[in-house]
């Protein structure tokens, strides 16, 4: 699979993250990331769907929901 400009955008989030959460295990980000994804990933809109992940997946990490 080709990637593009939509996975490398998710990619950043997954390492914006580790960033921001330090204390939590990668995998940990990576599964609440890619989980949100999924959510948006049937839109027809594109654009926002990274920014929109990462504000749920903030959610998530913030809360301890994994």
């Amino acid at each position: 699979m080709e990637c593009n400009d939509e996975q490398h955008a998710v990619v950043s989030v997954i390492n914006n993250l580790a960033g921001r959460f330090p204390g939590r295990a990668r995998i940990d980000i990576e599964d609440a990331v890619c989980e949100e994804y999924s959510t948006f990933n049937s839109g027809p809109v594109r654009t926002m769907v990274p920014a929109l992940v990462e504000h749920a997946a903030i959610k998530r990490l913030q809360g301890g929901c994994l």
